[in-house]
Order: C-alpha cells, then sequence, then structure tokens
C-alpha cells in the first residue's frame, strides 16, 4: 500500500505557512514552505507560538527542507518572529529564490529596478512616519511588506546546516535534489527578473524615472521624480512651493501621492514574480506550489517549462486566490475537469486585508476551482491553528 502525502496548511491570516509530509521509501520527509502574515493583520499574530510549536512537534524537531518562495513578510515573518523556536530545531536545508542571493543585483544588473523601488519606497515609508503622515491601513501594509527586512533575510541565510541554495529556472535546479525518489523542478522565477517589469508605456517611463536617479533614496527635487521629500508635500492641509500657486500646489500633492502608490504596487508585483515555482514529484502525485506568482510569472512559465505544465493532484492557490495570481486558461491543462475527484486544492488567504476594489480572494476564482477539485480547502476563517489534507 503507498503512503499518503499530508499537507498541513497554517492559519497565519493572509499570507502562508505550509508543512508537508513527504514519504520517501522507508521515511518520511518534511518540507516546510513560508511562514508569514501580512502586516496589517495583527491578530493573526497570536496564532504563531502555537503554530511555531505545532511544527516542531509534527515533524519532531527535524526539517529536511525550509523554502522561502520569495521575501515578502506575508511568507517569512514568522522563521524570526519565532527563532526561539527555530534555533532548537534540526534544520538541514534552506532554498529561497535567486533574487535573494546577496550578489544578486551585481550579477543581472537589468534587475536593478527592483533594488531602487526598494530605496524609494523605504524613504517613503521612513519619511511618512517621521512626517505623520496618515496612511490607508492597506497601502501601510503595502509598504511594510515590500521593505528590504535585511534581518529576516540574514536570519534564514544562517538557519540551516548547509549553506542556501538560491534557485531560478534552469539555475540550481540540478543540484535540488535531495531524496532520489522526489523529483523537484523549478518553474520559476526566471534568473533575471527585469522580464517580469512589463513594457507598457506607463511601465517605460516609470522605469526611465528611476533610471535618472542616482540614489532613489535621497532624490528630493521634482525633477527627479516621485522619490522626493513626498510626506512633506503629501500631508499639508494647504501647503505652498516658492512660485507655485495653491490650486498646482494640490495637483502636485495628488500626483506625487498617487505615483507613491504605483511605486509600491509595481514593488509588490515585481517582488511576487520571483517567487520559486516548484513542481514536487512523490509517490505518484504531483505537486504545484506557486508561491505568489502573478500572471507575468506564469506566462514565463509556459513558455519556457510548458512540458512540466500536465494536471496536478495538488495545487496551492497562487497569491491567496487573488485575481491575478491563476490563469483562467491554464487551469485546463492543470485542473482538468474530467480528473475532477483526483484533485485537492488549497488557498492560504484571509478575506478584507487589502481592501475591496479587487477582493482576495476572488469570488469567481473559487467558484471555478471548486469544479475543478475534489476538494478545496481554506484558512480563511478556520479555527485552530492549521487544516490538513492527504492525498
Amino acid at each position: 500500500m503507498t503512503a499518503s502525502i499530508e499537507i498541513r496548511a497554517y492559519v497565519v491570516g493572509f499570507g502562508d505557512c505550509i508543512l508537508l509530509r513527504l514519504p520517501d521509501k522507508k521515511q518520511t520527509r518534511h518540507v516546510l514552505v513560508d511562514f508569514g502574515r501580512a502586516p496589517n493583520d495583527a491578530v493573526s499574530l497570536e496564532r504563531f507560538p502555537a503554530i511555531a510549536r505545532d511544527i516542531a512537534a509534527t515533524c519532531n524537531g527535524h526539517l529536511d527542507l525550509v523554502v522561502v518562495t520569495h521575501e515578502h513578510l506575508d511568507h517569512m515573518e514568522g522563521f524570526y518572529r519565532e527563532r526561539e523556536i527555530f534555533d532548537k530545531m534540526d534544520i538541514d536545508r534552506i532554498w529561497m529564490g535567486l533574487p535573494s542571493h546577496p550578489d544578486y543585483y551585481a550579477d543581472y544588473p537589468k534587475a536593478k529596478l527592483q533594488k531602487r523601488l526598494h530605496e524609494t519606497v523605504s524613504s517613503f515609508a521612513d519619511s511618512a512616519t517621521k512626517k505623520g503622515l496618515v496612511l490607508h491601513p492597506a497601502f501601510r501594509s503595502l509598504l511594510i511588506n515590500n521593505l528590504s527586512n535585511k534581518d529576516r533575510i540574514d536570519y534564514l541565510r544562517g538557519l540551516g546546516k548547509q549553506p542556501p541554495l538560491y534557485l531560478a529556472r534552469g539555475k540550481g535546479a540540478g543540484t535540488a535534489k535531495w531524496s532520489p525518489s522526489i523529483r523537484v523542478r523549478v518553474l520559476a522565477p526566471e534568473k533575471d527578473t527585469s522580464v517580469y517589469y512589463g513594457s507598457s508605456g506607463r511601465t517605460r517611463a516609470f522605469m526611465d524615472t528611476l533610471a535618472r536617479q542616482p540614489n532613489a533614496a535621497k532624490a528630493r527635487r521634482p525633477s527627479d521624480g516621485f522619490a522626493w521629500d513626498f510626506a512633506n508635500v503629501a500631508r499639508g492641509d494647504d501647503g505652498s512651493l516658492p512660485g507655485c500657486s495653491a490650486s498646482d500646489f494640490h495637483r502636485l500633492r495628488r500626483a506625487i501621492r498617487e505615483e507613491g502608490v504605483a511605486a509600491a504596487r509595481f514593488l509588490d508585483k515585481a517582488q511576487n514574480n520571483t517567487s520559486l515555482c516548484l513542481l514536487i514529484e512523490a509517490v505518484s502525485k504531483r505537486l504545484l506550489l506557486p508561491g505568489d506568482a502573478e500572471l507575468e510569472s506564469w506566462e514565463k512559465i509556459r513558455q519556457h517549462s510548458g512540458k512540466d505544465l500536465k494536471p496536478v493532484d495538488f495545487m496551492k492557490v497562487s497569491h491567496h486566490g487573488s485575481h491575478n495570481g491563476t490563469p483562467l486558461d491554464l487551469l485546463d491543462t492543470l485542473l482538468p475537469v474530467k480528473r475532477a475527484g483526483q484533485a485537492k486544492i488549497l488557498v492560504s488567504t484571509k478575506r478584507n486585508i487589502y481592501g475591496t476594489k479587487n477582493p482576495v480572494p476572488d469570488t469567481a476564482l473559487l467558484t471555478e476551482l471548486r469544479r475543478r477539485c475534489s476538494e478545496l480547502v481554506t484558512t480563511d476563517g478556520a479555527p485552530g491553528t492549521h487544516v490538513d489534507l492527504t492525498l
């Protein structure tokens, strides 16, 4: 009789934390994929100590592998916050996306836009705090989620017994072998993540603005784009600038606000598309874990890894069930209706964290997914610390 795969999804709120128990001949491998929550979901922090203790107990203090799909807090904050528990665990390996490599931007200079955006958004967040600018909670959470979080990354780099393995499609994947009977394929990200930045006129103009700034974090002149003293202008009730009328000042303030939001959203999308997307095959089952990959990443997966896009037995829905995380036309390939009885789906999410304009999870997407599986499990509103699936 073939042993079962057990999938435990922890109720971290708007975030991911998934523990896999994978049969490997006469032993069981424990793989932890992410551990985090959205910055404006403070209530979920109350569960973190119990979740960390349950992880340690379930794997008997030993993790064969920890996967950090990308550098958003809703995917990695829990490791650092509960480091007292993780420091005591026996962890063999850490896998991270190639963009988390310390030398990444030196090796892939075209991707430096993301680094500039980090500097710009960090500068704005710091300035907004100092100036007392009141931000919408969802936007503030978006900002915090996209800060550099160097302390968390440094902690994760030193967590395993072996040095971290930094993966991308076609790089590192050949060495990502830790069991002869479990196969892992890296479908994304691309090595040079600048391919995800898009080609729209707005994007090109946005990139050109940043490219003209030698140091986005220090830029302070209007001609340098949105990265100047945003909060000083944005928070005033009336305000004035030399040679600037009141009406022009208000238009300027509105434009700066819009560009600040655009910067944060652009960075958020760029970071999502650096997600590790893993296809795991164990005991004749196929598990797809795409992190927060958005449509741009899926398009590259189609182009370069199309042969691997076949029906799966389990899928973790990308980007918490957002409308831009799952290409609907790809579902016929990954989750054909005729195989609905063989597929199970996980949506790790929480409603009303990032506003209602494009609600997450997307109702239409969930309706479609339910047609294509025997069981759809969500952490949204689930009691306790976790929900379980068995394949």
